[in-house]
């Protein structure tokens, strides 16, 4: 495997790790508010990176639906590679 795209895999496993972290970090501190704001403001970075994610899927012919689904799931640790090339569609 490529070293580039295992390191960029092992930054989108860390963003999933990082949600789950967040939103369990705030049970167990008995906080789960604090868990959920957290997430939720992780979620929104994702969100107001959605114009340069659907240029850039556009750019590669990724439809809008998938553009979505993979900026949401991990913002720009996805998009960045596929503009590099080294994740492809």
């Amino acid at each position: 495997m490529n070293k580039k795209l295992a390191f960029w895999l092992l930054v989108q496993a860390s963003t999933i790790l990082l949600y789950i972290l967040l939103i369990g970090g705030g049970y167990a501190i008995n906080q789960p508010l604090l868990g959920w704001c957290l997430y939720a403001a992780l979620f929104m970075l994702h969100v107001f990176e959605l114009k340069t994610a659907l240029k850039i899927g556009r750019e590669k012919g990724l439809s809008t639906l998938r553009v979505v689904v993979m900026n949401l799931l991990f913002g720009f640790t996805w998009w960045v590679p596929l503009k590099q090339g080294i994740i492809r569609k």
